[in-house]
């Protein structure tokens, strides 16, 4: 009887701290998001956006409503399955992080097109955050042939040259060929995700969100470490930029291959670079569409996310269709 007294205010008091702490962080502490995972482990692409997923995701700058459909791309069911869509791959800025549903760029390149009563194409967003672009050449070398697409829409941001080397997809032989990397077995993280989400409410705990931030991303203690160290920071950029060649390179072998037009949107990327993607595209044949850094058009991106706002992505939907229009690249 004492014993069970004992643990019965063992968990008492377990539960009023955690409540404590719960309150105590959801006042004093800014956390950086709070909600449920959006991704899933898989063992082809690492992981994938989850099936007909609702959530909204909370954080100091916004509060986002975020759906999936069944085929783990954000948006909803597309209305025309046998229509040649326009497809668009990229990271979070195409998944559309930070605005609500309907507001992220690729959806609305399908409003406008459709109002222009130029050619009512769905349009998939297969965007997905955290990612670099490796996941591209295995989503065209396996997927890309269910959907015929009209035209693929590449987005590339500046930290795809990180990206690359932390998601592992790829690496580069000795003699420069891209060798594809087995995907390793679920973590800790994931498991622990697991356990999180089975409670109902759980992942929506600001405790929960802390922890997350204080261990998200894995990489980013052993990246500020190397900053230390100008010949290790050169190293890994210079590994980054041409793993990211080859990626592309690869990416629009494969297009071709399926005589699929492509359009590149160079997102948030500096001069110097800007200036090499804007000429590895053109020398390649493939247009480009850049839109303004966070620097030169802050208006266009949230002050401490850094990822695009609504105007951000009216902005970037905006370009891309006037880009579509004078290439008559739906024709």
């Amino acid at each position: 009887m004492l014993l069970r007294k004992k643990v019965a205010l063992f968990l008492f008091a377990l539960i009023a701290g955690l409540g404590v702490s719960e309150v105590l962080v959801r006042n004093l502490v800014l956390v950086r998001n709070v909600g449920p995972s959006f991704t899933v482990y898989d063992p082809y692409y690492g992981k994938t956006l989850k099936k007909n997923f609702s959530t909204v995701r909370i954080t100091p700058e916004f509060t986002m409503s975020f759906t999936t459909n069944s085929n783990g791309f954000r948006g909803p069911e597309p209305r025309y399955p046998s229509a040649r869509p326009i497809l668009c791959l990229g990271d979070s800025f195409t998944m559309g992080y930070g605005v609500n549903d309907g507001e992220e760029f690729p959806a609305l390149i399908h409003k406008a097109l459709s109002q222009r009563s130029l050619k009512d194409l769905p349009v998939i967003n297969a965007g997905i955050g955290d990612s670099g672009n490796g996941r591209w050449v295995k989503f065209l070398q396996t997927e890309a042939w269910k959907y015929t697409p009209h035209l693929v829409v590449i987005q590339i941001h500046a930290n795809d040259f990180h990206d690359n080397i932390r998601e592992r997809l790829f690496d580069l032989s000795a003699a420069d060929k891209l060798i594809e990397l087995p995907v390793p077995a679920p973590g800790t993280d994931r498991i622990i995700q697991s356990l999180l989400e089975h409670v109902p409410g759980l992942a929506y705990s600001y405790l929960i969100g802390l922890g997350r931030q204080l261990s998200w991303p894995s990489d980013w203690k052993s990246r500020a470490h190397a900053t230390k160290s100008s010949s290790v920071v050169s190293d890994r950029t210079l590994i980054g930029q041409q793993l990211l060649s080859r990626l592309l390179e690869e990416v629009l072998r494969l297009c071709e291959d399926q005589q699929l037009p492509i359009l590149a949107v160079l997102a948030d990327i500096p001069d110097d670079h800007l200036v090499k993607m804007q000429r590895f595209f053109s020398s390649r044949d493939v247009p480009t569409v850049a839109i303004p850094t966070k620097q030169s058009r802050p208006d266009l991106y949230y002050k401490v996310d850094g990822h695009w706002n609504a105007s951000g992505h009216r902005f970037t939907a905006a370009r891309i269709v006037e880009t579509i229009v004078q290439l008559h690249l739906l024709d």
